[in-house]
């Protein structure tokens, strides 16, 4: 499923106002490495374009900035998605609702983290596919579920013996850091969380939960403070 930029945006937006004070990477970006090897995914496009600024034009509203990566690269990336966040009996699968397209206009975007993730997430999308052929005799993409799970497993919990650069597992933790963090923003994540909010009440309200007045009496204690009648 391919979703339009206006939805990535807003996806955007929300993920980097979560994201600011966490999943910090081990290695700056610069000091990646290219995986090895002639490049089997293609080359993304440059990241062009700028920044919204702090005085966005929203009478004639523009994407200042291109989408990047290739075709090749997309469907790794959705496979990869799928992975992490197969489809079960609660919620739809990470691609079904758009996820990969997230992961293209989070790199393409032309802000400091954003460039950051880019050499990391390009990184490890060729790594995957340069080792699924190495061992495999295929891409990443048209392996089985098996071998994708055995590369996936080396670099979600890396055995002592495990020979591999670093980078790759921390393109899996970045990756599955930003998939997650899309996912849980579309309707159908939000839905598999159990999320409740924005939701119309027919009828008279009802008042807070007994749960939530528990816990507003629990913080107003810590403050000194009583929660009247």
């Amino acid at each position: 499923m391919r979703v339009d930029r206006r939805t990535t945006l807003k996806w955007l937006l929300a993920s980097m106002a979560a994201s600011q004070g966490g999943c910090a990477h081990k290695r700056a970006a610069r000091d990646i490495a290219p995986a090895v090897g002639q490049s089997l995914l293609g080359t993304a496009a440059a990241v062009d374009g700028v920044g919204y600024g702090t005085n966005p034009d929203l009478m004639t509203p523009v994407v200042p900035w291109s989408l990047t990566m290739t075709d090749a690269q997309l469907q790794v990336a959705s496979v990869l998605c799928d992975a992490m966040l197969p489809a079960d009996d609660r919620s739809p699968a990470a691609s079904a609702v758009g996820v990969p397209d997230f992961i293209d206009e989070w790199i393409s975007a032309p802000y400091p983290r954003q460039r950051e993730d880019r050499k990391l997430i390009l990184y490890g999308l060729e790594w995957l596919e340069q080792e699924s052929l190495r061992r495999f005799g295929t891409g990443f993409a048209a392996t089985g579920g098996a071998q994708q799970r055995e590369l996936l497993d080396e670099l979600a919990a890396p055995g002592d013996g495990q020979t591999a650069p670093p980078e790759p597992g921390e393109f899996f933790r970045r990756f599955r850091y930003v998939s997650v963090g899309a996912f849980y923003t579309t309707a159908a994540g939000a839905a598999d969380a159990g999320y409740i909010g924005n939701v119309p009440i027919s009828g008279e309200y009802p008042g807070p939960s007994d749960a939530a007045l528990e816990h507003l009496a629990h913080v107003l204690d810590e403050l000194g403070l009583e929660l009247e009648d």
